[in-house]
């Protein structure tokens, strides 16, 4: 029944489209044959026409010859009056010329081509043998005449010739004029040339191409005529087309409209079907306790999500709603009814009545009533939780990440519950993880989020915030019992013991403990206490909690030591240290030139002095020294190589060199690469080290001191006499000063035995054939007690104060 109105419509439509097709095709081929035999007949009729004409001109041509005088007086002259006479008789000869035996012509009727042509040779201009007789076109390339010759002949002897020019474009013109308003197109061909041409032959007619003989010459006359044969078989076509295609409308029309509601019924019970929402449609009513919805229509999803109980074909949606406790469902149905606003919402399971966890619902208003569309989204939103879960903990141990718990924590913040933030950092980890490997160091971190969540409250906060570092915060906790409480996790912590591979481990923890509600009442500034806490801790002694005093020493203390530690950065990044030098005075030797200890100072960002007692043991304890050396040796000699003049007038300048120094296997590269590039003699540099620096690792420093010597350069054992085992390991290295520390100079004057120790370290030193250099010499009274002892060198105040180093070098550049 869906496919019978089209099949009768169209069955209809074909039937009359092709009658008229066939009526308009017979006419087509009638139009056809008539312009056909049209075409023909008057190609007949002017090749006729155009032949006669010919042989008549050709005949008169002819007769002139033929009755050439034998005696004129004029020959010329008698040629003119015969030529004229015969041009005026017959149209279309456009000129008429006499030619001598050898073909050049004497004579033309036509005072136009008479210039051009007298006394030239017309035989050679047409491109024909001299002597020959037929008809040639002229010019050849663009035709506008055909010529023909005669021969003369006198008394069976050659004379001369007369030449005719046949006008081409006024004999086809008289013949063909009336051809273009008979509707005709024409072409008149000599071989390829064109001769005479009107209209275009390109039309749907048929061309007739007529053959004919013009004096001598063989032409093709075709012949079209001008109107569309099929232009009527169309316009018929077209129109009858339209009549069977509207005569087919209205007949589908009639036999469709009970067919097309039922196929648009079907389909929409298809895409409702296919749809992937559950979908009822409910109709507006009138109920007993007012404004109500029935349900009309149902789709399978929602049979396979709902109870049948639930899709009865007018169930009311008031009970329904009753029935399943969910009255403000409908209250916000009728508001979508009465606003026109749709409602959207993700649900969870509402009843045992609907097969599904979670359901996305969306209401919205019909021309009927109202549509109503859910979809079971449990499993996405199951998706979403893990995602939300995934995003806000830490994968190894479960526990918040750093973003959850700043989340919370800021949240937390804005109740004032109170309670504690405790910054956690595990002792021994690194230890376990780089013996072990990290699998161990995963377990291990897995067991102390284990013992870290002893113990705890419901709105306590546990979260790693790095790599073994946690954040507790206990809520709503006095100080006491927050006390209390890391008391107990500490003791579980020092209790526990790790096992791994048959190895046995103990951890321990230091914790920064903050008050919330404080001073730092701001998320950055807590966590910022918290940790600086948690490094108090530790610099204590490790396994144990420091509670942060906002206006406590160590809390400024530390906060002095990281802004130094990023002045130091700062000052290695943008080469904000300074050099400065003091002298090293001779005392018992012959002064062999200028000798200076290089001294590093560096300014905080208000332009003051930082003692080196300050920040060079913070390098030393951050690992700045390996770089700070590196700098100040390349800028040493990039100073010296900007002086070359002075280098000469130097003895030796002594550069300091740290612990780490001695043991990286990069340093002694370096030297020798700036030594190089800088082109400074390597004799002229003193390298300092301390005594414990060298016997921390003697073999690493024997080997460094034995190659920089073998090029040159000179050491210095820096503080002698401080360690207790100074004299023993004195020989086993192979230094060229030895500077005797200050504590023992300074006050030799006053105390023997600070003299006597000065006296064996200055002869144990003279039996090796290593120089001295006392240092802190105080006075002049000093510097003669040293000389009587038979120290070499002295430095100190008395001798000469640290001064910057443009005062020793002053061509140098400060930059």
């Amino acid at each position: 029944m869906q496919r019978r109105p089209a099949l009768v419509a169209s069955i209809a439509t074909v039937i009359i489209l092709l009658g008229i097709l066939t009526v308009a095709f017979y006419l087509g081929v009638s139009n056809q044959k008539t312009s056909e035999i049209k075409a023909r007949t008057v190609a007949q009729q002017v090749s006729n026409a155009l032949e006669i004409m010919a042989a008549d001109r050709v005949r008169a041509l002819d007769d002139l010859v033929g009755h050439w005088p034998v005696s004129s007086a004029n020959e010329i002259d008698w040629f003119n009056v015969r030529a004229v006479t015969l041009a005026k008789m017959l149209p279309g000869l456009r000129d008429l010329a006499l030619l001598d035996r050898q073909g050049a012509v004497l004579w033309s009727i036509d005072p136009q081509n008479r210039k051009q042509l007298l006394r030239q040779h017309l035989p050679t201009l047409l491109g024909v043998p001299s002597g020959a007789t037929t008809a040639v076109l002229y010019p050849p390339d663009r035709p506008q005449s055909l010529v023909v010759m005669r021969a003369i002949s006198m008394q069976g002897k050659p004379h001369g010739y007369v030449a005719a020019f046949f006008d081409i474009n006024t004999i086809l013109g008289v013949y063909t004029s009336e051809l273009a308003e008979g509707g005709l197109s024409f072409l008149m061909q000599d071989g390829d040339a064109v001769l005479h041409q009107s209209g275009s032959l390109a039309g749907s007619a048929p061309v007739v191409r007529q053959p004919l003989d013009f004096a001598g010459r063989r032409w093709h006359f075709s012949v079209q005529s001008q109107s569309d044969i099929w232009q009527t078989s169309w316009w018929l076509a077209g129109i009858g087309s339209l009549i069977a295609l509207c005569i087919g409308l209205l007949l589908y029309r009639q036999f469709a409209k009970e067919a097309q509601v039922r196929r648009f019924q079907q389909l929409y019970q298809s895409a409702a079907d296919a749809s992937l929402d559950a979908i009822l449609l409910l109709a507006r009513c009138q109920g007993p306790d007012g404004p109500d919805f029935l349900l009309q229509h149902s789709n399978k999803v929602a049979a396979q999500l709902c109870d049948p109980s639930l899709l009865l074909a007018g169930q009311s949606l008031a009970l329904l709603c009753k029935q399943l406790s969910a009255n403000w469902f409908f209250r916000r149905c009728a508001d979508v009814d009465q606003s026109g606003e749709p409602f959207e919402a993700v649900l969870p399971q509402p009843s045992g009545l609907i097969h599904a966890s979670w359901l996305r619902l969306q209401v919205v208003k019909s021309a009927q009533g109202l549509a109503l569309t859910f979809r079971d989204v449990s499993r996405e939103h199951g998706l979403q939780q893990q995602i939300r879960y995934q995003a806000e903990h830490d994968q190894l141990t479960g526990l918040l990440n750093r973003y959850a718990f700043e989340q919370r924590l800021a949240a937390l913040l804005t109740t004032a519950q109170g309670g504690a933030l405790c910054y956690i950092d595990m002792d021994q980890f690194k230890h376990i993880n780089d013996s072990c490997g990290h699998l161990a160091g995963d377990e291990l971190l897995r067991n102390v989020a284990s013992l870290l969540s002893i113990d705890l409250h419901h709105a306590d906060i546990l979260a790693r915030v790095g790599g073994d570092e946690f954040c507790l915060v206990l809520a709503g906790r006095s100080m006491p019992a927050v006390s209390a409480h890391l008391q107990q996790l500490l003791s579980r912590i020092a209790a526990f013991r790790f096992s791994w591979e048959q190895q046995i481990f103990t951890i321990g923890a230091s914790i920064g403990v903050v008050a919330l509600g404080g001073e730092q009442s701001g998320l950055t500034d807590l966590l910022k206490a918290a940790d600086s806490g948690c490094y108090l801790a530790k610099n204590q002694g490790r396994n144990r909690y420091f509670i942060v005093d906002a206006d406590g020493p160590e809390l400024n203390h530390l906060q002095q030591q990281r802004q130094l530690l990023s002045l130091l950065h700062t000052a290695l990044d943008e080469h904000r240290f300074e050099l400065y030098a003091q002298p090293i005075v001779s005392l018992s030797v012959p002064p062999q030139g200028l000798h200076l200890e290089v001294l590093l100072r560096l300014r905080d960002t208000d332009g003051a002095m930082v003692s080196p007692a300050l920040f060079i043991p913070l390098a030393e304890q951050q690992g700045l020294m390996g770089l700070i050396d590196r700098w100040v040796i390349r800028r040493v000699l990039q100073q010296l190589a900007a002086t070359p003049a002075q280098l000469p007038l130097m003895d030796k300048i002594a550069i300091n060199l740290s612990g780490p120094s001695l043991s990286d296997p990069d340093l002694l590269p370096f030297i020798q690469q700036k030594l190089q590039l800088f082109a400074i003699p390597a004799a002229k540099i003193c390298f300092e080290i301390t005594e414990t620096a060298a016997i921390t690792n003697m073999a690493a420093a024997n080997r460094f001191i034995d190659s920089l010597r073998q090029i040159g350069c000179k050491f210095a054992l820096d503080d002698f006499g401080v360690g207790m085992s100074s004299f023993a390991y004195l020989k086993h290295l192979p230094v060229d000063y030895l500077k005797i520390d200050g504590s023992f100079v300074k006050a030799m004057t006053q105390n023997a035995t600070d003299a006597v120790m000065v006296r064996a370290m200055a002869d144990i030193a003279r039996s090796m054939q290593i120089q001295t250099i006392a240092e802190f010499v105080p006075d002049e009274a000093t510097c003669v007690l040293l000389r009587s002892i038979g120290v070499h060198y002295g430095q100190g105040y008395g001798l000469g104060h640290p001064a910057p180093w443009q005062t020793f070098f002053p061509q140098t550049v400060t930059a």
